[in-house]
């Protein structure tokens, strides 16, 4: 059994990230986007997602990338649909689950909720030509 924690600081959110994106690269829905699609280095996005949930979750301000623009782009690639948003939300609350309990938890699903609402939002309306992102 995993003692559970409260995610305070920097390193409780790289175990957060690096966890999470575990599960990814091994799912069968969300997995392909992240290892055919993409083409990045998983050394390089762990530490700019441990950024950007650092910053989300603690005020840290150490993320200076747009989430928004990536996630458009990426759509244009491979159409992100609502199965994907749903997997990356279940897996991240997974995540959250196994590891974590506290008022950041829930702040973080909170987030979470809103994100995928606003990204599917933004994604849908990228396509009209006076869209402002």
């Amino acid at each position: 059994m995993v003692l559970k924690k409260e995610i305070e600081k920097r390193d409780d959110i790289r175990l957060l990230v690096e966890n999470f994106y575990s599960k990814v690269k091994n799912d069968d829905i969300i997995g392909e986007i992240f290892n055919d699609v993409l083409v990045f280095r998983w050394d390089t996005h762990i530490p700019i997602m441990v950024d950007f949930w650092e910053t989300v979750l603690l005020g840290a301000a150490t993320y200076k990338g747009n989430t928004m623009r990536v996630h458009i782009e990426l759509n244009k690639v491979h159409p992100l649909k609502a199965e994907h948003f749903a997997r990356w939300k279940k897996l991240f609350f997974e995540t959250l689950d196994e590891h974590f309990t506290g008022r950041k938890v829930d702040e973080a699903k909170s987030k979470v909720e809103l994100m995928e609402a606003l990204m599917q939002s933004k994604i849908a309306q990228s396509g009209n030509p006076n869209f402002i992102q």
